[in-house]
């Protein structure tokens, strides 16, 4: 990859040295808008999203131009889902449907209308059970497609259904997290699909005690550097995957997730869920080259054919609704990370 983005250069260069001053160039060729397709699915939801989206080139002030709805969507675009067998046998078939959702936050591209394309776990089955009923393997190819007018080639994307991690660690029923003790949280879990990449989702349910209200609130944020060892069962070896919960990184995630609010006189955490998400190697390439900031970037890593963008699928497994213990609750309210959020040590 290295030395193409290399040679690239070095033509660019030569060409720049060689052409002509003369020469006009006009940096806004007519042509047609690329399709941007962005669409991260699981199938343990019971409702799934495709946007679907255009880049933008003309004369003019591309920031301008991405404030007017009209210049970011395709009029009339069909976007289809499909399941295959990994040799090709068609299981389902569904048209989406173009749906207004709640406004995008407020930045760089037009707010309203939301534009995405919708459909429901009734009209096409992704989970492992239906086709333990039809006694098909779930070994499961998804689609998407999308059918533009005035474009040609029907822009695609598949990726593998995948099968939910086995958690192992922590044990069922566990209630508690301790940070401090002689065995500190950590997370395992078994993992038997091929290309694996991880994220643990820590969620925090938190009050806000204002004068005279309250509120519910949740703090989110993703953690990864997974590790992997070789683990021997009977029958063979497993990939054993795990995590070690540090405080400080613990508290410091804290401290960033949520923001002071002078408002707010105290705050008491009601507990924190765990939640291991496992998607494919698609997903770690297209953050390490994007960092994820939003689903509009040009160029660059894409598993789309006919345009750019990213399409993949995950599962998930965690654990939820754990209690901090009582050291831990003490490091919350009056730790160095967090004690200007005003949390109570119960």
């Amino acid at each position: 990859m290295f030395s193409l983005i290399k040679k690239f250069w070095h033509f660019t260069l030569i060409s720049f040295l060689f052409c002509s001053c003369e020469v006009d160039f006009n940096p806004n060729m007519a042509s047609k808008p690329t399709p941007l397709v962005y669409g991260i699915i699981s199938p343990q939801d019971s409702l799934y999203s495709i946007r679907l989206t255009k880049t933008y080139n003309g004369v003019g002030n591309a920031y301008d131009f991405a404030k007017i709805p009209d210049s970011i969507y395709f009029k009339n675009a069909r976007v289809f889902l499909e399941t295959r067998s990994l040799k090709g046998k068609l299981f389902e078939r569904v048209e989406m449907t173009e749906t207004v959702i709640n406004d995008r936050l407020p930045g760089i591209f037009a707010t309203t209308p939301n534009r995405v394309f919708q459909t429901d776990a009734s009209k096409i089955h992704l989970r492992p059970e239906f086709f333990a009923a039809t006694g098909d393997a779930y070994e499961v190819n998804l689609f998407v497609k999308a059918v533009i007018p005035g474009y040609t080639d029907t822009v695609s994307a598949y990726s593998r259904l995948r099968t939910v991690s086995k958690l192992t660690e922590p044990r069922y029923l566990y209630q508690k997290v301790y940070f401090y003790s002689e065995q500190p949280f950590w997370m395992e879990w078994l993992d038997t699909n091929a290309d694996n990449y991880f994220e643990i989702v820590v969620r925090m349910h938190y009050t806000d005690f204002l004068y005279d209200d309250q509120r519910d609130m949740v703090a989110e944020w993703s953690l990864t550097g997974i590790n992997v060892n070789m683990t021997s069962f009977p029958g063979g070896d497993r990939k054993v995957y795990s995590y070690y919960f540090r405080p400080e990184n613990f508290y410091a995630q804290v401290s960033t997730a949520i923001v002071k609010d002078p408002l707010v006189e105290a705050r008491v955490c009601r507990n924190v869920d765990f939640i291991v998400k496992s998607a494919n190697r698609e997903m770690e390439y297209y953050r390490s080259v994007y960092a994820i900031s939003d689903d509009y970037h040009g160029a660059g890593y894409t598993n789309i054919k006919n345009g750019f963008g990213l399409f993949t699928t995950y599962s998930s497994t965690g654990v939820y609704g754990l209690v901090l213990g009582p050291q831990e609750l003490d490091s919350l309210a009056s730790g160095k990370y967090t004690r200007n959020l005003k949390f109570k040590n119960y």
